[in-house]
């Protein structure tokens, strides 16, 4: 039976070993290292992971600058300082590295390194201690106080301009190859504007900043620098009572932007973070530029109009180094026209206010497309656009659809430019209706997915966030409403409700080309994210290709065995935690160790092997950390497979195979809402399995029961509603859901 593995990371010191054990002397830049041949697939741990070394380097900057708090060590503070390899000439070559500031006593608790506070810039340094990594950032964690020592002093390192692209893309998904080598160096960026602003935790604030290229980096807040005036401060040896930073708006143009580079890894890696990003440690690091007018809170009423309705346009236009001398939106109903030929429309000042404006746009027919923009110049000629990116370049514009019959999943999908692959919906509530290609239900993906049924692209959401859509079958029609998301570059819905319309359709999947590799490369291919898909080949069979991609469960198919990856399309099966979802009822995977791992394979695993065929294999376009994968549901979307597989029983009906109430086997559960402990009891089972499913189907917990009284650790569960599932001996399954508060 499934069940989610759930694995431990403890980094601990081995400085108590230290009596046992002798060092390994390594300079920084032999501990940083990593082929390029590990770099392009994706690996970077270094290859003294896990080894007590002897190291050497220059302190970047001063200890009692580091800001970060945390509940697991001593004191509530981790101290870190970040070193420069003695050898290097330059930032870059692997030359840098985080002292992370964490020891554990012979008692067992976590202690701050708290030598590292009064370290100073220019310093040489000694440190002896393990080498860890966390989230692809390779970290040295000192033996204890006594292991990191001042042996001399020298200039204070200076950063190196680099270019923003070697680091991440659009996306801002890490580049590996290009990038790991500044992991830990400090560098500067020039000519960077203000994309995102997101204020957290209450007093906590990161940016991200893009290029003249759209490459992004977040600016993060590791150093007092970044860090609010509401802001408590941790470092007892922080050479302020408070912060002081104040949060940049969009659109704030920066000359330069300094700090040290770290890695909160993503991408390819299959992992969440945000990639390679910038920490400032100083006032310095900020240059602000001559920053055009900022355009921001731009609304439009109504969201989604009919041919009956003229738009209005509002937004806030603000101008910090001067006055803003004229403000313009400009439309077009012609998609062939280029910006330039928009019509041109002056905003005007809504009536009390000093800083807002509104302008309108006519009504047009039904089903045409509406692009628009807006430009704001300053008194010293700078011009702004929103989208930022609009300008005779990229002619990068918003636009809606006329829908006299309501919003549809295309209108929230469809983009005009796929480099720019975000919801024009993003961020807001809509309501549309689609028929279910995948649910939450045993032999299924177990991800919510729901498809216009006429549509032949643009057509298929991710839906997501409420317990309702647990009790979805395939070919249900259902309307939904709620917030449209962007996770890594897919859209979803957040959804707030959900009703069935009661109507039913099984959902043909569109058929495409297994190696259409130029519509992957060209992304024109995220015309069918979110959709059922069916790769086939029209001259015969679809094969396996590339059997072991990495430990993501990922293998590849293409119309020859013999394909390279980039010919090939990408398959992910057989694996559920924190970061990855694809089905468990799905045999062939890239290494049959998964059957144990990521969640408890329900049919039996078989490695995938070059050259393994079927007449087409169907499942969900998926697209995360920049690329493309295909999410089969179960066995039978392995048509014709050259081995036979476990025979698999989704319901053909939404009527039939539903799992039946808990109290009808007998078994019960409380309380509910439940804090911390749910008591399970078998009134008329002996024995069984019961799991904790998320509302998207993700298994959280298992345990099976063999005593009539039960009870589940629930209290690390995020508030909200939960779905409890029981399996006796015999096969028969119940379900019910609970709330967590």
């Amino acid at each position: 039976m499934k069940r989610q593995l759930l694995t431990l990371l403890v980094l601990t010191s081995l400085g108590f070993l230290s009596f046992a054990q002798t060092p390994t002397t390594a300079s920084i830049k032999q501990i940083q290292f990593v082929s390029a041949t590990d770099l392009a697939d994706c690996k970077d741990l270094s290859s003294y992971d896990g080894q007590l070394i002897k190291t050497v380097g220059i302190v970047m900057h001063d200890g009692n600058l580091t800001e970060l708090a945390s509940g697991s060590v001593n004191g509530g503070y981790r101290p870190g300082v970040h070193l420069l390899d003695t050898a290097a000439n330059s930032m870059g070559g692997f030359s840098g590295v985080q002292i992370h500031g964490v020891y554990t006593d012979g008692g067992g608790q976590n202690q701050p390194v708290s030598t590292l506070d009064n370290l100073v810039a220019g310093m040489i340094v000694e440190v002896t201690g393990t080498v860890g990594n966390y989230q692809g950032e390779t970290q040295i964690f000192p033996s204890d106080n006594a292991s990191v020592s001042v042996i001399g002093n020298t200039s204070t390192p200076k950063s190196d301009t680099i270019s923003l692209a070697l680091l991440n893309d659009n996306t801002r998904t890490n580049n590996y190859t290009t990038g790991e080598e500044y992991e830990g160096s400090f560098v500067t960026f020039n000519d960077l504007t203000v994309t995102a602003v997101s204020v957290f935790s209450g007093n906590r604030v990161s940016f991200d900043v893009a290029d003249a290229n759209g490459n992004l980096i977040n600016v993060s807040d590791r150093f007092l620098v970044q860090k609010m005036p509401s802001r408590t401060l941790v470092n007892p040896s922080s050479p302020l009572s408070a912060g002081t930073f104040v949060a940049p708006i969009i659109g704030t143009k920066f000359a330069s932007l300094s700090g040290i580079v770290m890695h909160s890894q993503n991408g390819c890696s299959g992992s969440t973070g945000r990639g390679y990003e910038l920490n400032p440690f100083d006032t310095s690091h900020y240059k602000v530029g001559d920053t055009p007018p900022s355009i921001t809170e731009v609304t439009r009423n109504p969201l989604v109009p009919t041919s009956s309705d003229k738009i209005t346009l509002s937004c806030k236009i603000i101008d910090f180094n001067g006055t803003v001398d004229n403000q313009t939106l400009h439309y077009s109903s012609n998609l062939s026209d280029v910006i330039a030929d928009f019509t041109a429309v002056s905003m005007t000042l809504k009536s009390g206010s000093t800083d807002e404006f509104e302008a309108e746009i006519p009504a047009f027919g039904d089903g045409v497309v509406v692009r628009y923009f807006i430009t704001a110049e300053d008194n010293d000629g700078n011009v702004s656009y929103e989208p930022f990116t609009a300008g005779a370049a990229s002619e990068a514009t918003a636009f809606y659809t006329v829908r006299d019959a309501g919003l549809t999943i295309v209108d929230l999908q469809k983009v005009l430019n796929v480099t720019s692959d975000a919801s024009p919906y993003n961020g807001q509530t809509v309501t549309v209706k689609g028929y279910v290609t995948a649910s939450a239900k045993p032999f299924d993906l177990e991800d919510i997915y729901i498809q216009d049924k006429d549509a032949t692209e643009w057509g298929g959401i991710k839906i997501t966030g409420n317990s309702d859509l647990l009790d979805l079958w395939r070919t249900e029609e259902v309307e939904v409403t709620g917030i449209v998301e962007e996770s890594f570059g897919f859209t979803q819905i957040n959804v707030s409700t959900v009703s069935k319309t009661g109507k039913t359709a099984k959902i043909a999947a569109v058929e495409i080309p297994v190696s259409d590799s130029a519509a992957i490369a060209s992304r024109e291919i995220e015309k069918y994210e979110g959709m059922l898909v069916k790769l086939t080949n029209s001259a015969g069979k679809v094969y396996i290709a590339n059997p072991t991609l990495s430990p993501f469960g990922e293998w590849t198919v293409a119309d020859d065995e013999n394909a390279s990856y980039a010919n090939s399309t990408k398959v992910q099966t057989g694996l559920k935690n924190g970061t990855n979802n694809s089905s468990l009822w799905v045999s062939i995977v890239s290494n049959d160790t998964l059957a144990d791992d990521g969640g408890i394979m329900e049919v039996a695993a078989i490695q995938a092997e070059k050259g393994m065929s079927m007449d087409a294999i169907i499942g969900i376009l998926y697209y995360g950390f920049g690329q493309y994968e295909l999410k089969p549901r179960n066995n039978d979307d392995l048509v014709n497979f050259s081995v036979e597989l476990d025979s698999t029983n989704y319901a053909d009906t939404a009527s039939s195979g539903s799992v039946i109430e808990l109290k009808e086997l007998g078994v019960s559960f409380y309380p509910n809402p439940v804090n911390d402990k749910l008591n399970i009891v078998l009134e008329n089972q002996s024995a069984g399995i019961v799991s904790v499913r998320s509302l998207e189907g993700k298994l959280i917990i298992e345990e099976t029961l063999n005593q009539r009284f039960t009870s589940l650790n629930v209290s690390d569960l995020n508030k909200g509603v939960y779905f409890i599932e029981y399996l006796t001996e015999t096969g028969a399954k119940a379900g019910a859901k609970f709330i967590k508060f």
